[in-house]
């Protein structure tokens, strides 16, 4: 395929704006949910609900086993939905109750002991089912709004730079709300604990506006092909037919797992380093985790133009990898030297970040045509199932490590009291911050190393898939 081909989507394909706008808004306020949860939920189920880490660990990874039960099996549910209004679309509606439990896992009841264990268990397993029932559907729903590569790799970055905007605002919006409470209540503690509340308020009505956007304004393709009937599912069994003998998927399974752990790690550590390691006050802290969302806003921004330079996902993995492990490297330097020169360093490594998740996904979908290709079906909610199980799985192990560590580092969870940190602590998170992330995305280098899908195959399966789709002249009618 040339680079002209690469570049010409054909009319019926073409996504309009109002599409990739509704589905970057409805994207973005998704991943509001998780924002906060990656950053800050450790810290607060610690320091307000008064849990110890180990114990949020273990819940939390205990919660993302359970999604490999219900994760497959939602993403087959999903690819053979037939509604008036598509296969994914209708899912936005759990948008409501999410809202609801959400505000429910940033409140502090009035329950002690095992009550209030078995309290945020309940409401945090309720969190991950519903997440998977809002979030696996709407990453099939990009690749059902256009047959298209170009199209889908650019709805996909558009998604991932508008996900950055809550990232970027909600942390700075929490210490706002933090540093208010704080002062009109008389009591730091007290009123940083308000401000998650009222935070977690804020988040909830956005997502359910947002998602009520994407359902308006998503199109999706009427695929004659994708075998509706309810009948025909079977979560598991379609689960195990997609990755049996696919090593691609295999590969990007194990890269999706590691580098999801060790930017998940980074987010939820990224909180305790500003405030135990280098010191920082609350607005800071928020400035800090903004600065995340910056980098990767300018990473994904950008990626759509490496991609057609490069033309190779592998390409992007090999190289951006390493750069992202020195990038790390400089930023613990920098932590050591001033908290300007960290902040600055953070924004390079979080542009990277944002380049190399963008490309992950980007691997999941030739995944998908390839298995297109071959079978004659796509799959993509029961291939995106696994991806977001995978992000779970790995936001409970980085949970798991993260709150372990903590524990063996000195933390406790006490509830809304001061803690008077060590240097011995300090250092302790500095370094669960930085070398252990490292590792893990060394790790998934490693596994991209592997991956045998061809930069000249994936274009002659496209080229083949295009003939198909022109070949079905049904396919270009759109779903409610």
């Amino acid at each position: 395929m040339s680079n002209d081909q690469i570049k010409t989507v054909r009319p019926e394909d073409k996504i309009p704006v109002l599409g990739k706008l509704s589905y970057s808004i409805g994207f973005a306020g998704k991943d509001t949910f998780q924002t906060i949860v990656n950053s800050y939920l450790m810290m607060f189920l610690m320091m307000f609900a008064g849990l110890d880490g180990a114990f949020i660990g273990v819940m939390m990874l205990g919660a993302r086993i359970w999604d490999a039960i219900n994760d497959p099996i939602l993403g087959s549910i999903a690819d053979h939905t037939n509604s008036k209004w598509g296969r994914f679309k209708p899912y936005l509606f759990s948008a409501i109750p999410m809202a609801v439990v959400f505000v429910l896992l940033f409140s502090v009841p009035g329950l002690d002991g095992g009550a209030k264990m078995v309290y945020y268990t309940v409401v945090y397993v309720c969190y991950g089912m519903l997440m998977t029932i809002l979030e696996v559907p709407y990453f099939g729903l990009a690749g059902a709004m256009s047959f298209d590569p170009t199209e889908r790799a650019t709805v996909t970055a558009w998604s991932r730079i508008a996900s950055r905007i809550p990232a970027i605002t909600m942390p700075l919006l929490l210490a706002a709300l933090q540093s208010y409470f704080a002062g009109t209540m008389g009591d730091e503690m007290l009123g940083q604990q308000q401000g998650y509340f009222v935070t977690a308020i804020v988040i909830g009505v956005i997502a359910i506006v947002t998602a009520f956007i994407a359902f308006a304004g998503c199109k999706e393709k009427a695929l004659v092909h994708a075998e509706p009937s309810a009948k025909k599912h079977s979560g598991w069994k379609d689960f195990f037919n997609v990755l049996k003998g696919n090593w691609a998927l295999v590969v990007v399974m194990i890269a999706q797992l590691f580098f999801t752990f060790n930017t998940i790690l980074c987010d939820m550590l990224n909180t305790y380093y500003l405030t135990y390691s280098l010191g920082s006050p609350a607005l800071i802290v928020g400035a800090g985790v903004a600065l995340v969302a910056v980098g990767a806003m300018v990473g994904q921004f950008f990626y759509p133009y490496i991609m057609q330079k490069v033309g190779s996902c592998k390409t992007i993995m090999m190289v951006g990898v390493p750069v992202y492990c020195v990038l790390m490297a400089l930023a613990y330097v920098a932590g050591n030297t001033s908290i300007p020169l960290y902040l600055v360093i953070l924004i390079a490594l979080n542009v990277m970040t944002g380049i190399l998740q963008i490309n992950v996904i980007n691997l999941c979908f030739e995944v998908c045509d390839k298995l297109e290709y071959q079978n004659g079906v796509r799959s993509d909610a029961t291939v995106f199932a696994v991806v977001s199980f995978l992000m779970k799985l790995a936001a409970g192990f980085a949970a798991t490590i993260a709150g372990i560590g903590l524990q063996w580092a000195g933390f406790e969870g006490m509830g809304p009291v001061t803690i008077d940190v060590t240097e011995q602590m300090a250092s302790a998170v500095a370094i669960l911050r930085f070398a252990l992330p490292g590792a893990l995305a060394f790790i998934a280098f490693l596994a991209v190393a592997f991956y045998p899908i061809k930069k000249d195959e994936i274009s002659h399966i496209r080229d083949e898939l295009q003939k198909r789709h022109d070949a079905m002249p049904e396919n270009t009618n759109d779903a409610r």
